[in-house]
């Protein structure tokens, strides 16, 4: 069985700020740290095509509440960003969420 440091990380093409490094190539105070961390929690799942079927189910649900919560934010957000890249930029909010709970999350949009 495969140890989880030994887990190799999967760089997928939807994928905008994590491409295969070993260490945050971004500046401490860059907004873009938080998306390359999670994108690279992301690359390191097992079965990456399961984890989307999930989350795809997910992201209709929270498209809406985006739309009705935060239209101003959602609009530009949800027309840049793939179904696939939503589910992405999902799981970077929940597990931003379970290790930062009390962020308000307002950068996401920003993915």
């Amino acid at each position: 069985m495969e140890m989880e440091s030994e887990i190799k990380p999967i760089v997928l093409p939807e994928f905008k700020y994590f491409k295969g490094e070993k260490e945050d190539p971004f500046p401490e105070d860059d907004i873009r740290r938080n998306f390359w961390w999670g994108e690279m929690m992301f690359s390191r799942l097992r079965n990456l095509e399961e984890q989307f079927k999930v989350y795809e189910k997910e992201v209709i649900e929270w498209r809406k509440y985006l739309l009705k919560h935060k239209p101003n934010q959602a609009a530009r957000f949800l027309k840049e960003n793939s179904n696939r890249q939503l589910c992405i930029a999902l799981y970077i909010a929940l597990l931003w969420g379970k290790w930062c709970p009390y962020d308000d999350q307002s950068w996401l949009v920003e993915y």
